[in-house]
């Protein structure tokens, strides 16, 4: 059944995305009864790349796909993961999957919005009510849009959406209260446009970074500040050279994983069953155990002296309203349509 046929107003968010997993766990169920099992897939080598440390709960989902690929397939695929940025950075690892140099990455999505400009919705502050809504819109009608989009326009293919949570402010001296208390901070961002606008519209000197280079940055002063959600900050050591961290939660990183076009037009319908069917397991697992965790990391850095501030609704509003402008600028670069179908997701 072709997924596009379901992507109706009728059928959104937790209801599409059990009809996508049923769907493909349907279809490689059936093939698994029908044939022998293991010996239908074909031998394969492949890389998986991603910029996240081992311990991190992406790092693991992307190992947990790895292995559970590797056992279903009898040995006959072979999963290579690269973490840490190891063989490149993010937007590197977008390059490399549109060559095929890279079968698999995991890659969040405002890096992969330089490639294919709609995707910067998931981007836009304060557009998501809760994980709840983020993941009825990345998992629906909507998510499935944008998939499409990406595919037609780059020929990388979306097998799933996991996630590094909502994202936070963390300074090294300067506690960060209200939007005021941003102005002039040396500030890393994502090297995407509407990243660096958003911190603009706070004030803050933004600069375009990578990943693998935030911690150096931090620790040298070359930045006094960054964005990340709790995860990333506690499993890159940020928390060792920050002495904040605010939780803002004023964008919602989803992390797309990504297969090359070139893996998808060699494999078998069979592998490509088992691909998509596990990459969707390993996504529920990774979302969970993301969350699992984040309260503990919280309670881990403020025990080694980091300052917590939970922003009140008024102060989560006043940095709301400071970011308004971002909305104006990318509302027609976007879709008015497509922000409101987001919105309007239930």
């Amino acid at each position: 059944m072709n997924l596009t046929l379901l992507t109706s107003s009728s059928l959104t968010g937790k209801l599409f995305r059990v009809a996508r997993t049923a769907i493909t766990a349907a279809s490689l169920g059936l093939m698994t009864l029908s044939a022998a099992g293991a010996q239908d897939y074909p031998e394969m080598t492949l890389k998986f790349g991603h910029p996240y440390n081992e311990n991190h709960p992406l790092a693991k989902g992307a190992q947990k796909f790895a292995d559970e690929i590797g056992e279903k397939s009898g040995g006959k695929i072979k999963i290579q993961v690269y973490a840490n940025s190891t063989i490149g950075s993010s937007r590197e690892l977008v390059e490399a999957a549109q060559i095929g140099v890279v079968d698999f990455a995991l890659v969040p999505t405002t890096n992969v919005a330089s490639f294919y400009s709609p995707l910067d919705i998931f981007y836009l502050p304060f557009l998501f009510r809760d994980s709840e809504h983020a993941y009825a819109v990345s998992d629906g009608p909507v998510g499935q849009s944008l998939y499409d989009g990406l595919q037609k326009a780059t020929g990388i293919h979306t097998l799933a959406m996991y996630e590094s949570g909502f994202r936070t402010i963390t300074t090294r001296d300067k506690k960060i209260e209200m939007p005021d208390d941003m102005k002039g901070v040396k500030f890393r961002v994502v090297n995407n446009p509407l990243n660096v606008a958003t911190f603009k519209a706070l004030g803050a000197n933004p600069t375009p970074m990578a990943l693998s280079e935030v911690f150096t940055g931090l620790q040298q002063g070359t930045v006094d500040g960054q964005d990340n959600p709790v995860g990333n900050v506690k499993a890159f050591g940020f928390d060792k050279v920050q002495g904040n961290i605010t939780l803002s939660r004023h964008q919602w990183a989803g992390i797309m994983f990504l297969a090359s076009d070139k893996l998808w037009q060699s494999a078998t319908d069979s592998a490509k069953e088992l691909f998509t069917a596990t990459a969707l397991e390993t996504q529920d697992w990774e979302r969970e155990a993301l969350n699992a965790v984040e309260a503990s990391y919280l309670k881990e850095m403020e025990s080694d002296g980091m300052t917590v501030t939970r922003l009140t609704p008024e102060q989560a509003a006043a940095f709301q309203a400071a970011m308004e402008p971002v909305w104006d600028e990318y509302r027609e670069k976007i879709g008015a349509e497509l922000i409101q179908s987001a919105v309007d997701t239930k």
